[in-house]
């Protein structure tokens, strides 16, 4: 299963994210309202035509939000995001994502156009992986088969009960 589902078929698109310009006074009045927003761990930081500038983890923002000596409000987001994240691309079978996750111990990645990288189609973690297997799982068990069936009293020839002739 994991070789034949894709990304595009599995990626979470309706999901929170930053703006890059956004300040960190903002996301102090905001983030302590509801720091597990829909239970994202990892946010992307986007531009204003909604280009992915990097992204933040749910971790670093409540240590940006609980230590305002070391994050002044005046700082941006995009200061703060990781620049250059792991991706992944909508065409790739999970199979290559489950190799990545290991690779880089890293359990999300932003999934973004193959040959735009700035441009963000959604969100892919390791729960929405285990979701598409456990999906699968039912289906084949749940799966309903086609059994031929062998009427013992049937002749082959015309299809009819074997018998006496008259």
């Amino acid at each position: 299963p994991m070789e034949i589902l894709f990304v595009r078929e599995v990626m979470r698109k309706n999901l929170a994210a930053f703006p890059a310009s956004g300040l960190v006074d903002e996301i102090r009045r905001t983030f302590h309202k509801s720091p597990a927003a829909h239970g994202q761990h990892l946010y992307p930081v986007v531009s204003g035509d909604q280009k992915l500038c990097g992204v933040i983890t749910r971790k670093h923002l409540q240590k940006v939000v609980d230590d305002p000596l070391e994050f002044p409000g005046s700082l941006r987001l995009e200061e703060l995001a990781r620049s250059s994240p792991v991706v992944a691309y909508p065409d790739e079978p999970l199979r290559l994502i489950v190799n990545r996750m290991s690779d880089t111990r890293l359990t999300r990645f932003p999934v973004v156009e193959r040959g735009d990288e700035s441009t963000l189609l959604g969100m892919i973690s390791l729960q929405d992986l285990l979701r598409a297997r456990t999906h699968h799982l039912d289906e084949e068990r749940t799966r309903e088969r086609v059994l031929r069936l062998r009427m013992p009293f049937q002749n082959s020839r015309n299809g009819k009960p074997a018998g006496r002739t008259r």
